[in-house]
């Protein structure tokens, strides 16, 4: 093949520096040296300081045989296993320093074959290197676990056996930091829950709930590893109280926030509930508050916020119809009463709420939300006075719990 042909990575040779010596003690005896390897697209396995000698005898041509790779890991693996054993072999830092780049892509066998070292010898080169590497993945079992993924699922995606990751779970849930977490929080006394301003600078959109006020309701009617099951999750603060407070989530919105992916579920409610969604042991539902959250998140008529009166109370009707059909043990719902803006009438919806429970829930607690900023332009403060009216500034968080749980 053609000496310009071939393509040097950096991170497939193995050694700290070349040994330009070699380079010229090969060029002044070019024809008695073997073929370079390289992989079907020309990239160099094995072979470096040959290559190296070739250019430097001004030679346009070189001997190659072509080995065939079928992943990056593969590749790698064959190159650092070919300078181990032949030709300018590498030194015991160089296989170190493989050994501690490698030990997340390959066993500590696999390297001690490739390497031809002890076991023992790769287990200690890699202790840090191991231990990291073990807790990143217990990290992403726990994260992938308050996710609501299966234990198969988890298995599956980060390459360990099934009944390992039993046991892993098992030892977090018996031992894991949350322990000492719960310890430390917290919770607020009264029932009466007020902030100066916003908590969550993550999740400041129209009619956000402070993740204080959510790590309180998950405190209190909820206990860790329980499913916490949210259809309005937003921007995110149900996921981000849950994964403070180690309760596992499956939350959904009708349009997921840039960034949420991950966490959130792409699913409109008023569909039903979501398939693949397990049963969940506590819900929270903060509707967009019909009139007042008109076109606050879409211009779609068939968006809560964009719906007659008639059309949201039936659509809630629905949604919490099928949460009773499921028993699910705790639903939280959190809403402001509206004040209609040509005659000041107030709309109290949690309590058109209370009446689509059937006679198995009964409310378990009550908390109330004051507002901390203005809700009312000067026009409606203007007109409140003349009429003598009083205007609403609070969010009703109301928790209903099946009886006998």
């Amino acid at each position: 093949m053609q000496t310009d042909q071939v393509i040097f990575r950096d991170d497939l040779y193995p050694r700290f520096e070349p040994n330009q010596a070699a380079i010229q003690k090969y060029a002044n005896s070019i024809e008695f040296l073997p073929p370079i390897k390289v992989n079907q697209s020309n990239i160099l396995i094995d072979g470096f300081h040959r290559w190296k000698a070739h250019q430097l005898a001004g030679e346009t041509e070189i001997r190659a045989d072509v080995v065939e790779t079928k992943s990056e890991k593969e590749l790698k693996r064959l190159a650092y296993h070919l300078n181990s054993i032949h030709g300018l072999q590498l030194t015991t830092d160089e296989k170190q320093r493989y050994a501690q780049e490698m030990i997340g892509e390959m066993s500590v066998a696999e390297l001690a074959a490739i390497l031809s070292i002890s076991e023992s010898t790769i287990k200690n080169w890699t202790s840090s290197q191991r231990k990291a590497i073990e807790d990143e993945t217990n990290r992403r079992i726990i994260d992938l676990y308050l996710q609501c993924y299966t234990q198969e699922q988890i298995a599956e995606i980060v390459g360990v056996d099934r009944s390992a990751i039993t046991r892993k779970i098992e030892n977090f849930v018996q031992n894991g930091s949350f322990v000492e977490m719960h310890k430390t929080f917290q919770p607020l006394l009264y029932n009466i829950w007020n902030l100066q301003k916003q908590d969550n600078a993550v999740d400041s959109h129209f009619g956000s709930f402070p993740q204080l006020f959510m790590e309180n309701l998950l405190w209190y009617h909820t206990q860790p590893f329980d499913i916490v099951f949210d259809p309005f999750a937003g921007g995110g603060t149900t996921v981000d109280a849950c994964r403070k407070l180690y309760r596992r989530y499956w939350c959904s919105d009708r349009i997921v926030k840039p960034g949420r992916e991950k966490h959130i579920h792409q699913h409109d409610i008023a569909s039903g509930l979501p398939e693949a969604m397990p049963k969940p042991k506590f819900v929270f539902l903060d509707p967009p508050y019909w009139k007042q959250a008109e076109g606050m998140y879409s211009k779609d008529a068939e968006d809560l916020g964009n719906m007659d009166l008639e059309k949201f109370n039936a659509s809630m009707q629905a949604l919490i119809g099928e949460l009773c059909k499921w028993k699910i043990e705790s639903i939280a719902i959190v809403i402001q009463p509206t004040q209609y803006k040509n005659n000041m009438v107030l709309v109290d919806h949690i309590f058109d709420f209370a009446e689509m429970f059937t006679d198995n829930y009964s409310i378990t607690m009550r908390y109330i939300l004051p507002y901390s900023t203005q809700q009312y332009n000067a026009q409606m403060v203007d007109r409140a006075k003349a009429e003598n009216k009083c205007l609403a500034l609070n969010r009703d968080l109301v928790v209903w719990k099946l009886k006998g749980m």
